[in-house]
């Protein structure tokens, strides 16, 4: 067998391999999916209580780039099929059951439509809040405001939104 016939077995083995290891991001992205969801089905059976934190906590928290995907992913994709109502109800849903501020939600809330929202891009929004990790609490926060108000109490319901690969 020539050298160059070795070579080649060789790569096609190292590319069979390759597509035998799952690609990282795809393992973040569900695991960050999965979790996020898992807090918000803990949230929905005591809503007074407010969202968990364990895609944040544990031996293994979820990428911080990852979480922020999903979430904008989710709030843009609902963006889509809900209506102007339906983004009041989310907001409504969130401030009654943890007595938040409408106004302390409302710059996260553009992202669903909500029509007293100001238009701010995602880095205008992040900054509105002072802190990153205030702005993903209210991306949180509107995501269980959706399930709750217009998913049924279904945090599968986000699923459909999930990011693709």
């Amino acid at each position: 067998m020539g050298r160059n016939s070795q070579r080649r077995r060789s790569a096609r083995a190292a590319r069979a391999a390759d597509n035998l290891r799952p690609d990282l991001s795809e393992i973040s992205r569900v695991r960050t999916q999965k979790r996020l969801r898992a807090d918000i089905a803990t949230w929905m059976e005591n809503p007074s209580k407010g969202p968990g934190g364990s895609f944040l906590e544990g031996e293994h928290p979820s990428d911080p780039a990852m979480v922020m995907a999903t979430l904008m992913a989710w709030l843009v994709g609902a963006r889509e099929q809900i209506t102007e109502e339906q983004a009041r109800e989310a907001v409504r849903w969130v401030s009654d059951n943890l007595g938040i501020q409408h106004d302390d939600l409302l710059q996260a809330a553009g992202f669903i439509g909500h029509p007293d929202a100001p238009n701010l891009t995602l880095n205008q929004a992040m900054e509105s809040y002072g802190d990153p990790m205030a702005f993903v609490l209210s991306m949180v926060l509107l995501s269980g405001g959706l399930v709750a108000a217009v998913g049924g109490a279904d945090p599968d319901w986000l699923k459909q939104f999930d990011l693709a690969t």
